[in-house]
Formats: C-alpha cells, sequence, structure tokens
C-alpha cells in the first residue's frame, strides 16, 4: 500500500471510529483499553482519559469480571467472541448490551464493539417467545427445537429431536442430566462447558458434537442456543435447535483431511508450485517456489519476474509465462527451460510447466504451475561428461600405452565372471593368435616353474593376486607346444577402490631369455677368469714367498709387500669363483655337525683386532649340520666389515643365542652407520654402500656371498642401522639335522 492510500486509509477509519452509532473500543493482548470512541464514553459514562485506564474486565459487573478474565485466554486464540448480558458503567449502574470482539484488526490489537440493548430486551421480550414458537415451528420439519427452564430443570423437546435422540415423539419433560447422558462422553464435557459459558454470558451456544442415540446410532449434530434473561440480567430459560449434520461433517472432515495431506505434500515437495485462480491472479505457492525465486512479489508485479529463455536466450515477456497461458488459453506446458533471476540476484535453470484446472463442464477454474530447480542437476551433468571425456581420453591414452608396451600385461576386472584383456606383447608370449575364453585356462596350460614343473592350481600371480597378494620377482617358463621355452619374470598387484575394495588385478610378464643368456655368459667368464688368474697368482705367491726370505732387507720388504697384494687378489679370485657357484646354483655344500661357539672363537681369535671383540653365548647352544668353512667364511666376512666400517678402537659385539628352532649370530659396531638409501642396496653385488670413494679396498661381494652362503644353509641375513650410533649384522642357521654333504639348491 502506497503511502497516500494509507493516509487516506486511516483518515477513513477515524471518521467511521468517531461517528460509529455503537461503542467501540481497543485493547491490546493484556485487555487494556489503549483507544475508545465517542458513543463507548456514553454508554460508560465516563470521558476518554479515565476509560484508558480500565480494562476490558472491567466493564462487567464484579461477580463476572473474574470469569471475563479466564475467557480471554481463549478469546485470543480464537479469534472471535461475542456476549449478552449485563455490563457496568463508570457511575456503578449496569446495562444490558450485547459485546462482540475481534482479534488482531491489526498486529497486536483487538475490536470491541458494545451495544446497549436494554430498551430493546425489554420491548421484545414479550414477542421473543412467540416468535421463538413460531421459528420453532417453521423449522420442525427439518431441524429439531428444544427449550430449558434452568428453575424447574425441564427440557422440551420437539418431535425431531426425539427423532435424533433415537426416542420415540413424546410430551415428556427430561431433565438437563438426561439431555447430557445422550452427548458421546468423549464430547460431555465440552458440551456442558459451553452450555455453562452461555448461561453465564461469555460466549454464544453454538457447537457441534455426537450424541449416541438410543436405537444405536451415533451422530453428529449441530446445536445453537440463546439465553433468554429478564430485566436484572438473571437467566430465566435457554431456547434453541438442534441439526443432524451427520453427513454435511464426515464429508467437512473427509475435506479437511484431503486438504490437509494436499498442504502437505505441497509444503515437502522439493519443485516449486504455484496455483491460480481464473483471472491468473496467483493465489497459493509453496516454500520450494519461495526458496528457488530468493522470495516472493505479488502477481500485479508479474513483470518484475526476470527470466531468459534457455534456447534462444531472449527474455521471457509477462505474458508468455506457462501459467497465465493456461490460464488464457488452456495450454499445457511441460519442462520449458527458463534461466532466472532470483529476487536476491542469484541465477538458476528452471524447467517450467504449466496446467490448466477444469470443472466437470470444461471450464477453466484457474492453473498450476511447476518450477524445477535443475541448476545443480546441470552442473552435475556437465562435470559427469567433462569426466567420462576425460575418462575416455585416459583409457585411450592408457591402452595405447598398454598395447605398446614391450612387456606382456595381463588385467583382470573382477565382476561376477572374471574379464581378462591381453596386450599385444602378452598375446605373443602365450601364442594366443585369436579371441580366447578361458584366459585363466590358457595361463595353467602354459606357465611352468623354472624347474619344469606345472604351476600348481590356485597359484598362478593373478589367481594370487586376486585373493589381495603381491607378487614380485617371480621366475617362471612360458612353454608352447613345438617352440623354445621362454623364461619369464612375473610381477602382479592388485587394484583396490580409495574405499579398499577389490576390483581386479594387472600382472606383468617380462621375456628375461636374452638377459639369463647374457647372465650365463657373464658367469662362465667370471668362472674362467677366476680359474685361469689363479695358478698364475699362485706362482707370483709362491716366488714372492720365497724373495720375502732372502737377507737384503730392501728385497725382502718388497716380495713382503707382493705376497700382500698377491693374498688380496687370491681372496678377489675366491669371492668371483663364488659369486659364479651361488648364482649357477652348483655351490655344494660338505655338511657336518658343528658347534657353534667353538667356530666363532675361533674366528675372533684369528682376528687382526681380537682384543676389542667380546663373545656372548646366551644358554646352550645344540650342534648344527653347516659347512664350517662356509660359516667361518660368513663369520668372517661380517667381523671384516664391523672392524673395517666401525669406529677405530670401539668394542664389537658378537651375540649367539637359539630363538625358535634355529641359531642366530648378531655382530654390532659403533660407528657412521648405514643410511636408508645404502641399506635397500646392501646385500646387492658389486655395492659398497657409503665406502664408495674411501680408502677401504674390495669389489663390493662380501655381503652378496655372505647372503648367497647363509641362504644356501636354508638361513637368512639380517641388518638393521642406527646412523650415528650402532650397526647391527645376524644371520640364522635352522638347527634341523641335514645329511652330510647335501648340495644346496
Amino acid at each position: 500500500m502506497t503511502g497516500g492510500m494509507a493516509t487516506e486509509f486511516e483518515r477513513l477509519y477515524r471518521s467511521i471510529f468517531e461517528h460509529a452509532f455503537d461503542g467501540i473500543l481497543v485493547a491490546d493482548d493484556e485487555g487494556r483499553l489503549l483507544d475508545v470512541n465517542p458513543r463507548a464514553c456514553e454508554l460508560l459514562r465516563a470521558p476518554r482519559d479515565e476509560l484508558l485506564r480500565w480494562t476490558v474486565f472491567d466493564l462487567r459487573p464484579p461477580e463476572l469480571a473474574a470469569e471475563l478474565r479466564e475467557a480471554w485466554p481463549a478469546f485470543l486464540e480464537a479469534g472471535r467472541f461475542k456476549a449478552e448480558g449485563p455490563f457496568q458503567r463508570a457511575d456503578g449502574t449496569t446495562f444490558i448490551g450485547e459485546f462482540a470482539a475481534q482479534t488482531h484488526f491489526i498486529p497486536g490489537r483487538h475490536l470491541s464493539t458494545l451495544r446497549d440493548v436494554s430498551a430493546r430486551k425489554q420491548s421484545e421480550e414479550a414477542l421473543r417467545l412467540s416468535e421463538q414458537r413460531l421459528a420453532r415451528a417453521q423449522r420442525i420439519a427439518k431441524i429439531g427445537s428444544w427449550e430449558w427452564v434452568a428453575a424447574t430443570d425441564e427440557t422440551t423437546w420437539s418431535d425431531e429431536v426425539f427423532r435424533l435422540f433415537g426416542l420415540p415423539p413424546s410430551d415428556e419433560k427430561k431433565a438437563y442430566g438426561e439431555f447430557l447422558a445422550f452427548v458421546h462422553p468423549l464430547d460431555r464435557a465440552r458440551v456442558d462447558e459451553a452450555v455453562q459459558r452461555a448461561l453465564r454470558g461469555l460466549a454464544t451456544y453454538s457447537i457441534d458434537y455426537r450424541i449416541s442415540a438410543a436405537d444405536g446410532v451415533e451422530r453428529i449434530v449441530h446445536a445453537e442456543g440463546d439465553v433468554v434473561r429478564d430485566e436484572a440480567g438473571r437467566m430465566r430459560s435457554m431456547t434453541g435447535t438442534m441439526q443432524d449434520v451427520t453427513a454435511q461433517r464426515r464429508a467437512d472432515m473427509a475435506l479437511q483431511k484431503s486438504e490437509l495431506l494436499f498442504r502437505q505434500v505441497l509444503e515437502t515437495l522439493p519443485v516449486g508450485v504455484w496455483v491460480s485462480d481464473e483471472h491468473g491472479q496467483s493465489v497459493l505457492a509453496n516454500p520450494a517456489a519461495r526458496r528457488i525465486w530468493g522470495g516472493l512479489v505479488g502477481p500485479e508485479r508479474l513483470g518484475e519476474y526476470k527470466a531468459w529463455w534457455v534456447a534462444t536466450g531472449k527474455k521471457v515477456k509477462p505474458d508468455e509465462w506457462a501459467l497465465l497461458r493456461a490460464v488464457r488459453a488452456g495450454e499445457t506446458s511441460q519442462n520449458e527451460l527458463v534461466e532466472i533471476e532470483t529476487f536476491d540476484g542469484r541465477r538458476r535453470l528452471v524447467l517450467n510447466s504449466a496446467a490448466p484446472v477444469r470443472d466437470a463442464e470444461g471450464r477453466i477454474l484457474g492453473a498450476f504451475a511447476i518450477n524445477d530447480d535443475v541448476t545443480e542437476q546441470r552442473r552435475l551433468e556437465a562435470e559427469r561428461e567433462a569426466l567420462v571425456r576425460a575418462f575416455a581420453t585416459e583409457r585411450r591414452w592408457l591402452r595405447t600405452v598398454i598395447d605398446g608396451s614391450p612387456i606382456g600385461i595381463v588385467l583382470c576386472e573382477l565382476t561376477e565372471e572374471p574379464r581378462f584383456i591381453l596386450n599385444r606383447r602378452a598375446e605373443e608370449l602365450f601364442g594366443v593368435t585369436g579371441p580366447i575364453e578361458d584366459v585363466l585356462g590358457l595361463l595353467r596350460e602354459r606357465l611352468y616353474h623354472p624347474d619344469g614343473s606345472r604351476v600348481p592350481h590356485g597359484d598362478l600371480s593373478v589367481e594370487r593376486c586376486m585373493r589381495g597378494d603381491v607378487v614380485t620377482g617371480r621366475e617362471l617358463l612360458v612353454r608352447i607346444p613345438d617352440k623354445p621355452d621362454v623364461p619369464i619374470l612375473t610381477n602382479a598387484s592388485p587394484i583396490r577402490s580409495e574405499e579398499g575394495q577389490m576390483l581386479g588385478a594387472v600382472v606383468t610378464y617380462e621375456d628375461i631369455g636374452p638377459l639369463k643368456e647374457l647372465e650365463r655368459l657373464r658367469q662362465e667368464w667370471t668362472s674362467v677368469v677366476a680359474h685361469d688368474l689363479r695358478q698364475p697368482v699362485t706362482t707370483i705367491m709362491t716366488l714372492a714367498s720365497m724373495l720375502a726370505r732372502l737377507p737384503d732387507p730392501t728385497a725382502r720388504r718388497r716380495a713382503e709387500r707382493i705376497v700382500a697384494s698377491t693374498e688380496r687378489l687370491e681372496r678377489m679370485i675366491g669371492d668371483l669363483l663364488d659369486l659364479s657357484r651361488i648364482e649357477a646354483h652348483r655351490l655344494t655344500l660338505v655338511r657336518a655337525p658343528t658347534d657353534v661357539p667353538a667356530l666363532l672363537t675361533h674366528v675372533i681369535e684369528a682376528s687382526e683386532a681380537c682384543e676389542r671383540v667380546t663373545l656372548s653365548i646366551c644358554g646352550e647352544l645344540p650342534a648344527v649340520s653347516v659347512d664350517a668353512q662356509r660359516i667361518e667364511q660368513v663369520a668372517e666376512n661380517l667381523l671384516s666389515n664391523a672392524l673395517k666400517y666401525g669406529a677405530p678402537g670401539t668394542p664389537i659385539e658378537v651375540v649367539a643365542e637359539v630363538r625358535g628352532n634355529e641359531i642366530v649370530v648378531t655382530v654390532r659396531n659403533q660407528g657412521p652407520g648405514i643410511t636408508t638409501e645404502d641399506m635397500r642396496a646392501l646385500f646387492e653385488r658389486f655395492q659398497r654402500g657409503h665406502a664408495r670413494g674411501s680408502t677401504i679396498k674390495g669389489l663390493g661381494l662380501g655381503l652378496y656371498i655372505v647372503r648367497g652362503l647363509v641362504e644356501a644353509h636354508g638361513g637368512r641375513v639380517e641388518a638393521e642401522s642406527v646412523p650415528g650410533e650402532t650397526t647391527t649384522f645376524s644371520f640364522s642357521l635352522p638347527i634341523t639335522e641335514r645329511p652330510e654333504g647335501a648340495q644346496a639348491d
């Protein structure tokens, strides 16, 4: 409402207020009078300033004021109130008045009217009885009438009332209690309260309630009644009517239930819903509509709703909205995509649909429209399409890389039936010439252990991987009829989702035939070179030893240097021969029961720094079946390493103990330690760790040979290091007896 309209309305309101024939009173929630018109001042015989200190409860005589105060909260909730009875003036006199009130004619303000009906009541009293009887006679055919005289507690019922209560018509007078007995037990207290309030002048008697008739039928009746009072305001009788409204109320309740369900559905729908009347005026919009548009404006401001057709980019004109087209032309529209600008300035994509609502004769009664906000859906669809394109591109890249790989690759996707994909190199390795249905069967048929035995069922790398295992560096043979065996190195890893769910597996097969041949040639060359070098070295050693016995000091020193160099060369040749035997699996062990503590004592006593070494034997150690010479070689190598790489002068600990079914020997020294980077390649051949570039001489085969010798005995070698503190090497020997002279695997 504009400012000018508001001013005109206020002027009109004040004019009506000031010149009304009835008293008008304005009260707040507490019942305090906030404004009264001149007519109210006349009726109550008090100036306006005095009345503004009153409450509505002061209007009633003291004996009725408390009841009015108790009824006030119910009036605020019900919204309407009407009463007739005695009212008190400022001078103490009373008059019979009609009082009507309505809550919140403006928020927090309640409007009441008061009319003096004393004279009219007196003049109409005689006429009232005859008019009541006449009215009852006019309505007797369909509506029952009754009269209750409180003084005698006698109730007169018309024939229709008897029939409503399931009784035959009679002239018998009924007491008020007999009437209440027909009222449904759950409604009885409410009906009695309504009667009592009417008798006290606090409310009119107008109520719906259920009756349990004598014929067993439950009915719903609507009753209305008037209280007849004498000149002093005392109740004389109460008359009224009773109408059977069972069908009507049940229909109303069904309609209310349907409307309630409709409202609840409408309130919870995620799409915006608009309903208009036959003129295109919006009469209803659900919360989702308000949320989508960021608020609403009235239908008279339709031009403020901004939208553009997504297909053309043109602005939607007011008469192009689907709701108006449905009302004016009966047009039904579905999923028209528009971009809207909400009232809080955001842009949204909306699917707009509308349809007319018609009566039985086809006349348009109104229309409804549905707004479906698809902004987030379209954004997600765009993202999904982008992801699909990116995924397709990535798959093409991956497929290209896999197909072009020089290593055979088998991909397994875990579905109801595992699905396998082989790249071109895998097909070449396994001799696949066309589509194959049973990939697992093919692998079981053509994969063998290096010794020529078949890989057991369930032990294929891909099968182990499908159970969650990781397989690395496994050597196998591919055997195809009428073709040479192909040695391969296989690796396998499971593929898991981010949640850890097994999705599949990837297995690689690398042809290591050329590497095996190169390794064989290298081993043969190493063995031949080491063997051919041993004889001239022995000759040099013999001659240098003879020269070392000459009396000439200078010649003796030079000969001794030749002997030392020759001994070092002899050890290198021995290492090369051991390396060749270990890698060719031709290392022969001469096993015999061996006392490990005695063996370690001998090795320590022969050491060049035996005074720094302490030997600890934990408990009683049983004899083990080992090649004593080879185990001495292992202990000497580890002790030599501790002396070479440990801090000068620091102690070295050697500990032997039983752990489970094996003897474990530990060598610990103090010093700079081994870095994490060097630890990874510690037991590889030709590796020197942090000694690279130092003055310590050697081929870097010592620890590699140690591992080979220990593993040939069925044991293992481990190393731990705390840089700057200690380094610990340990090796284990199984206690289980083995036959003497057995050859290592």
